[in-house]
């Protein structure tokens, strides 16, 4: 029996109980964007430029809100910093 695409991984996803994955939804567009420098720079700024710590900060924003704007997500990242450093 031939099962569509979209089946086959909403059961696979069911059976072993993992949350779907996102597929060629993430724009990579803050990298290049221009927009973005101010952005960018302020966030390496405060991470004393570790490039690492950044994507993954961004990486886990996209996945708590997914559909927003790159610059929401450097706008969020920043802001949840600033705040956690105010504590």
């Amino acid at each position: 029996m031939f099962l569509p695409t979209y089946l086959t991984t909403s059961i696979q996803q069911k059976l072993t109980n993992s949350p779907p994955k996102l597929r060629g939804k993430t724009s990579h567009s803050y990298r290049t964007d221009p927009r973005n420098r101010h952005l960018q720079h302020q966030l390496l700024g405060m991470l004393q430029g570790d490039t690492a710590t950044a994507k993954r900060l961004l990486r886990q924003q996209r996945r708590n809100h997914p559909g927003k704007s790159d610059n929401w997500y450097l706008e969020k990242v920043i802001y949840d910093l600033e705040r956690d450093r105010r504590r």
